[in-house]
């Protein structure tokens, strides 16, 4: 088992079990305060999707940030029972839920009422974000009022050509591209 450690809020410090080896890619914990430190305002309070979840650790971030709610929508059914045991020993058991399910094969979210307010996407890097960001677009209606972060290898750039998306800030570190933005309202 590996560690990582959440890097603000209330539960700063709290040791999350992540899987052995190369199973997930973890965003390193620069790269979350920064996330966390551009949306401190947008965090409390906050319903938060996190798709492609993996370890975790953006929703686990948010949580310990004081979002209200935080659905970790993950495939591969031994993290969803990682995910799980974080939950519970972390005591986020009222406003956290794991969701098991293949978010470019079937319907990801909860329910098509419940609208996030940040969604974190973070697909594995050997994925095609082309084809992530398309399939996001296809739950415009969902997702219409929510900020989008995504992250992506900089050898790909989904979000070339790309007409129904607005783009608020672009931020890069190492191979990583984040993006901050949200759908355009009439696309």
């Amino acid at each position: 088992m590996g560690y990582l450690y959440l890097v603000g809020g209330k539960d700063k410090g709290r040791k999350i079990v992540t899987p052995p080896g190369k199973k997930v890619r973890p965003m390193p914990g620069i790269m979350r305060k920064a996330i966390f430190e551009i949306l401190q305002e947008e965090i409390p309070e906050s319903v938060v999707f996190d798709i492609f979840a993996g370890s975790g650790s953006l929703g686990f971030e948010a949580l310990s940030r004081g979002a209200s709610q935080v659905y970790f929508l993950e495939k591969d059914s031994y993290l969803c029972s990682l995910l799980e045991r974080n939950i519970k020993t972390c005591g986020f058991e009222e406003r956290a839920r794991v969701l098991r399910r293949d978010f470019l094969h079937s319907f990801p979210f909860p329910s098509r009422s419940i609208k996030p307010d940040i969604v974190f996407v973070d697909p594995p890097f050997s994925m095609d974000s082309k084809s992530v960001l398309k399939k996001l677009y296809n739950f415009k209606v969902i997702l219409e009022d929510a900020l989008i972060v995504f992250r992506y290898p900089e050898e790909q750039d989904p979000f070339r050509d790309c007409d129904f998306f607005k783009i608020e800030d672009r931020r890069k570190y190492g191979r990583s591209i984040l993006i901050f933005g949200s759908f355009k309202a009439n696309s």
